[in-house]
C-alpha cells in the first residue's frame, strides 16, 4: 500500500513538473507538444483498447 502511494505521488511530482515547463512555452509550441503526446499515446495502445470507449 506505501508503494503504491509513493508511486502516485512520483506521478504527480513529474506531472506538476511537466505542466510547468509546459507553461513556460509559447501557444503554438503548447500545441505540438500536445499533438505529439496524443499522437505517442496512441502510438502506444494495443488494437484491443482502440476500440474501446475513452472515460
Amino acid at each position: 500500500m506505501a508503494a503504491a502511494v509513493m508511486s502516485i505521488d512520483k506521478q504527480k511530482a513529474r506531472a506538476d513538473e511537466a505542466l510547468e515547463l509546459v507553461g513556460q512555452l509559447d501557444a503554438s509550441m503548447q500545441k505540438a507538444v500536445y499533438i505529439a503526446t496524443k499522437m505517442f499515446l496512441a502510438a502506444k495502445e494495443t488494437p484491443e483498447e482502440k476500440g474501446k470507449p475513452k472515460k
